[in-house]
Formats: structure tokens, sequence, C-alpha cells
């Protein structure tokens, strides 16, 4: 499996500055804290090596301010005053997530976990700020600040991406749980208390995209960390979407094969089959049916899918694949084929299993010695046994029984042709075949012809 995530150097690219974050809005909570900010601040300001750190410094000793009248609100649960801190410290640690922006944007090395932490100090506090915005307090009365809940939702709506590059960035150094996390969290985000119905349909209308590629991500993920449930579970959800639909279904096939679970597995191979119109996943499942050697589950199975939805072309073309493929039932096969080929003329898989089904069937009969006046020699015709008119008579009818296959082969073998006239590989061994036991060796040599320049331009 490929990986999935968008490139850093794209993700670096596409942060923006998040100018949304506020300068003024609403009071502080903490103004002790507050006097810290302001001055470091101004450190920030001069933008030299030794004022920057210094102001981080300072930013940090602010937290510290933060935290202690967080807790001692927490006690008097004072939840108007924990709405204000946790909005001030979301400012802060956007404040001390800057400078490592700052390196990502000029393309130049940054401190990943910093950035990360940050990132997750910032949005987690806009979140309990909006929780405390509209919890009840001790009286149990709600008092929402509009003011407080407007710069809240603005703050966070411009770093609702910043999760996704969290995820990205732990993959890049190798800590997939943390990954998942961070992809977890982004998708999850949207839905806190911050936004209202039509601010999470705004986002997801502005990053659809993305938000879908995060749940690829997350599937793939947790497969890589044997999370099988889980990475089955996002399979779902991101199929739901249309961005890597094959390699979803790839990692939930692998998943489920991890689990032993045939029934869901076999299940996932046919809707994948269906969904993606990729015939590998329909070989697989016939390998998985030929190497175990269960003939009866494979017919069972096929059985089952037309009996199920006899109007899909799909379930016919595995039912004439198992019977053709596991039970060698030719004569199945084709009426199995020829009910996939009703619903879709042009069904290439289809046609080429039509023209295999006549040529194997016969290649069979002759190989069992059915017809005894003709050898197996490519070209059908007698092996001078008859020598009376009556075996002469009957060396032309097992003639023009043998030849009739390769008849019924040829008009199918032909329109996959004409359907896919540059996939020589696909159709040029099988029409050599028919051409050459019909006799028409101008043909069985230009097939030849197409089969070698197609074999040597693969290489």
């Amino acid at each position: 499996m490929k990986k999935l995530f968008i490139s850093l150097a794209l993700l670096i690219a596409g942060m923006g500055s998040a100018a949304a974050q506020q300068m003024g809005g609403p009071k502080p909570g903490s103004w002790k804290a507050s006097e810290k900010i302001n001055k470091a601040d101004a450190l920030m300001y001069q933008h030299t090596p030794e004022s920057m750190a210094e102001a981080l410094n300072v930013y940090t000793e602010a937290e510290g301010i933060l935290k202690a009248d967080m807790d001692k609100a927490k006690e008097g649960q004072k939840n108007d005053k924990l709405a204000l801190l946790y909005y001030q410290n979301a400012q802060l640690q956007y404040k001390m997530l800057s400078p490592e922006l700052e390196k990502a944007q000029q393309n130049v090395p940054f401190d990943t976990l910093n950035f990360c932490k940050r990132v997750e100090g910032t949005l987690a506090s806009y979140a309990a700020a909006q929780e405390y915005n509209v919890k009840p307090n001790a009286k149990g009365k709600v008092k929402i600040d509009k003011t407080l809940q407007s710069a809240i939702k603005m703050g966070a709506m411009a770093l609702t991406d910043f999760y996704y590059y969290c995820g990205a960035f732990m993959d890049a150094v190798g800590n997939k749980q943390e990954s998942v996390n961070y992809f977890q969290k982004f998708v999850d985000f949207p839905q806190t208390k911050i936004f209202e119905a039509a601010d999470r349909d705004s986002i997801y209308a502005r990053a659809g995209k993305t938000y879908s590629q995060a749940r690829v991500n997350l599937a793939l993920q947790n497969f890589h960390l044997k999370n099988w449930d889980q990475a089955i579970a996002c399979c779902d959800e991101a199929l739901k979407d249309t961005i890597g639909v094959h390699d979803l279904y790839i990692i939930k096939i692998n998943a489920l094969g991890e689990k032993k679970d045939s029934v869901a597995w076999q299940n996932t191979l046919v809707e994948a089959a269906k969904r993606t119109g990729e015939t590998t996943f329909i070989q697989n499942l016939l390998y998985s049916y030929m190497q175990n050697k269960k003939v009866d589950d494979a017919l069972a199975f096929g059985t089952k899918l037309v009996t199920e939805d006899p109007n899909n072309k799909i379930n016919w073309y595995v039912k004439g694949a198992l019977e053709l493929n596991i039970a060698g039932n030719y004569e199945e096969a084709r009426k199995s084929l020829e009910k996939a080929l009703a619903i879709d003329p042009n069904y290439e898989d289809a046609l080429f299993n039509m023209g295999t089904a006549y040529i194997n069937d016969i290649y069979e009969q002759r190989l069992e010695g059915k017809f005894k006046f003709i050898g197996m020699d490519q070209v059908v015709q007698g092996n001078g046994k008859a020598v009376s008119a009556k075996d002469k008579a009957l060396c032309q009818e097992q003639i023009a029984t043998v030849k009739s296959y390769y008849e019924k082969a040829k008009p199918y073998l032909e329109k996959l042709r004409q359907l896919t006239p540059n996939d020589a590989r696909r159709w040029a061994s099988p029409l050599q075949i028919v051409y050459s036991s019909l006799n028409e060796m101008d043909k069985a040599q230009e097939m030849d012809a197409l089969l070698d320049a197609a074999n040597k331009s693969a290489l």
C-alpha cells in the first residue's frame, strides 16, 4: 500500500498565517498574565534571536500564571472566569506557536514536537473556553458571553487545518500513534461546541477533500499499528467519499484477512470489484478458492451473489468465473457469463472468459481422447486414421464439432480486441489459438507478431 499523505512541502506551503488570532477582543482572564504577555510581545517585535528567546521565557511565565488562575477558578466553579482564562491561554499558545510556524513557512528546520504541542494547546484551550462559556454556573444558570463566543469561533476557525499538519508531522518522525491521534482530532474538531451546524457545513465544504484524506490516513495508520477493527471502521467511514477508494479496499481486505473473517473478506472483494471495476479483486477471490480447493463453497458463494442481486453484471461474472476456474464446469460458466453480457454487452472481462471457456472446454475434451480421429496439433484436421467411408464421415463430423467451439469463441475475442485495440497481451494469444485451429493462418501469424511486439514494449 502506497503512502497516502500529502507531502510536508505542500502542507507547509498551505499553512496560513492564521491572521484571525485577535489582538483585541474579550477582556483578559488574568491581568497579571496579560502584563507578562504584553512584555513578551514587545520583545518578540524586536525580532532578534536574543529578544525572541527572552520573549519565550516570559510567555512561559505567563503560561504558569494562567495555569494557577485556572486551578483556582475551578475550585470556585467560576465558569465565566474559566472561559476567559482558557481563551487567553489559547491566544498565548498561538503566540508561542508563531516562531515555529514562521520557520515552517520559510522552509527552515523547526521543532515539530513543539509545533504540535502549541497547536494542541491552542485548539484545546479554545474548545475548553467554549465549554465553560456555555456551562451552567454553581446556581445552575448559563451566562453565555456572546463576544467571547464570537472570538473563540473566529480564532478556532483560522486553525482548523492545523491538527492535520500535526498528524502528517508525527508520521514523518515515525510516531504513528500520535499521527493517528492528531488526524482523529482533526476529523472530530468541527464537532466541538465551538461550531454550530452551519459552521460545520462551511468547514466541511471548504476542506472536504482534506477531511476525506484524513480518514484515509487514519485507516492506513491504524492498519500499520495492527488496529484491525479501527482500520476497518476508518475504511468504512472513508469509503463514503470517493478519495483513495482502491487503497481503502486494499487496507480493509488485508485487515479482514488478519482477523480471519472470511465471509466479510469475500464480500468486500466483490464490493471492491463492483465499485472500482477492477478485476484484480475478483482474481484474489478466485485464487483463494483455488488454493484452498473449496469448490462447493465457491459455487455456493456465486449462487448467493446472483440470488441476492440478479441484475448486477459483476455478480454473474463472479459466478461464471468460479464455475470456469474453480469447478471447470464450462457449460454453466458460459450460461452465467452470458447473463453478465446481457446486462453489459461490452463487459471486457466477461468477453475474455467466454472465449476462454470455449477454448479450454474443447482442449480438455481433445486431451481426454474424445475425438479419436483428431490429434493435438494446433490446426484442427484428421490424423490419417480414418480409412473407411464410415470413419471418414465420423472424422469430418469430429472436425466440425471441434471447430465449432473455436468458431463460438471467435466473436467474443474479436469484440474484446475491438474494445481494447492497444491491449494485445490480453487477446492476441487466445485469438492466435482460435485462428490457428480454424486454419486461418494469416490471422494467426498477425496475432503472433502483435503479441511479440506487445511483449517487447512491456520490457
